[in-house]
């Protein structure tokens, strides 16, 4: 009867299981297994179909889900994973170094294990085999920090120094960084106002949050160095050091003047003047001389009377001296003072090096004097004056000095009261006097 009617109906014999294997089949019970997917925590149901199929083939693996979709995991999956496996394919994506346009290829079992594990449908970063071969063995590393004085390190991680690296170029150099420590300590710093190194001056500069963290690195907790303001620095900036005579009589040698030393002791900065060529760039050319003023450079080469040079020259003059004149100063409303010139601060006077490595080691001396043999005290400055070749070395005490001078005196006084005359010369001897109409007697 089942027959006729399939014939009638055009059907296909139906498919029926053997007495044996429908009780097996009655027998078993669908099964809760978990999913295949590695990182997936569902099941999937094992249906008794199934169970039948592969009892009789306990050694026979799970055949794969589909290899047309890029899927090679073998085994049941969930539900919800079974059907993303039908969609997912391998994807090409952009290494991830910078300015790199090769690109890495994103597996789809990699996908639905990120699937799997409830990450977003974003690729994750990853370089190409290139890249890879140049930048994979890359790690975290320990830097030392970057405060002057701090050993302590911070950890610049792989991920920071792929975001670093450039394709194609090697790996770059550590940044410059702080380390937690000196970064909370430089957090809780704020720039400080200090008064300027310069005494008379009123301005401030800037203590730097970043020179406290030093000190405070280095142990140090006095005041920093003090320093000068923007405008003592502007004006020591334009200072230059100067060159000294030394204060010793007679000698050549100099020292040197700081511009710190010159502006503790008040000196202005001068207005420099401008170089040779800026002067004779900025002069206006001559205009060449002209056949028409030929004649009066003619006329100025002849001589001219003096009467009408002093008329001509009279109003020059005090042209000349209207110039030169300086200008009065104009007086300030409400003050009768008349306004004073400022005093110009003078070098103070010191040795040059030469004189005073010389006084440095040097003591009083005790000469004898060559005549009565008393000591004769011979201090320092006195030998750089022998040393400089300005005097002579002391023979004499003052006693014996004295008595020398004395009898000079003396016999210089005594010339002077009792002048003696010298004999004339032979040459100048007048002719011996003859008599009157004859020769001498010594003719006869």
């Amino acid at each position: 009867m089942d027959q006729l009617e399939a014939f009638a109906a055009q059907r296909p014999a139906p498919k029926h299981l053997c007495s044996d294997c429908q009780q097996l089949l009655d027998s078993l019970q669908d099964r809760e297994i978990p999913c295949a997917v590695p990182g997936c925590t569902r099941t999937a149901t094992l249906t008794r179909e199934q169970q039948l199929v592969s009892q009789g083939e306990p050694a026979a693996e799970p055949l794969p889900v589909s290899a047309t979709n890029g899927v090679t995991f073998t085994g049941f999956l969930c539900d919800p994973c079974a059907q993303i496996a039908r969609k997912l394919k391998d994807r090409a994506v952009s290494c991830g170094i910078t300015t790199c346009s090769r690109k890495w290829t994103w597996k789809a079992d990699d996908q639905i294990q990120a699937f799997a594990a409830g990450k977003p449908n974003e690729p994750p970063r990853r370089m190409c085999a290139e890249c890879r071969a140049e930048y994979g063995k890359l790690f975290d590393r320990e830097i030392r920090c970057r405060t002057s004085g701090c050993k302590f390190t911070w950890t610049w991680t792989r991920s920071d120094q792929l975001d670093a690296c450039v394709a194609d170029k090697p790996v770059p150099k550590a940044p410059s960084r702080m380390c937690q420590r000196c970064f909370d300590l430089w957090s809780s710093l704020k720039d400080v106002e200090r008064p300027c190194r310069r005494a008379s001056c009123k301005g401030t500069w800037s203590d730097k949050r970043g020179a406290q963290l030093a000190r405070v690195v280095r142990g140090k907790s006095a005041e920093p160095y003090p320093r000068y303001c923007g405008e003592c620095e502007k004006e020591l900036g334009d200072l230059d050091d100067r060159e000294i005579p030394c204060r010793t009589d007679g000698c050549p040698g100099t020292w040197t003047w700081s511009k710190e030393q010159q502006l503790a002791a008040g000196v202005r900065p001068k207005l420099k003047e401008p170089a040779p060529t800026e002067a004779a760039a900025s002069t206006p050319a001559l205009a060449p001389a002209d056949s028409s003023n030929s004649a009066p450079v003619a006329d100025a080469a002849l001589p001219v009377a003096p009467e009408s040079a002093a008329a001509e020259t009279a109003p020059v003059a005090e042209k000349a001296a209207s110039a030169e004149a300086p200008a009065a100063p104009a007086e300030r409303p409400g003050k009768g003072k008349k306004s004073r010139r400022r005093r110009e601060p003078q070098p103070p006077e010191k040795r040059c090096s030469a004189c005073a490595e010389f006084l440095a080691g040097r003591k009083t001396q005790e000469i004898p004097c060559i005549q009565c043999g008393t000591p004769i005290y011979w201090p320092p400055e006195s030998q750089l004056q022998t040393h400089l070749g300005n005097w002579a070395a002391p023979a004499l005490c003052g006693a014996c000095k004295l008595a020398q001078v004395t009898a000079a005196r003396e016999a210089a006084r005594h010339a002077l009261r009792h002048p003696t005359v010298a004999p004339a010369p032979a040459s100048e001897a007048p002719p011996p006097a003859t008599p009157e109409g004859g020769e001498s007697s010594g003719g006869g």
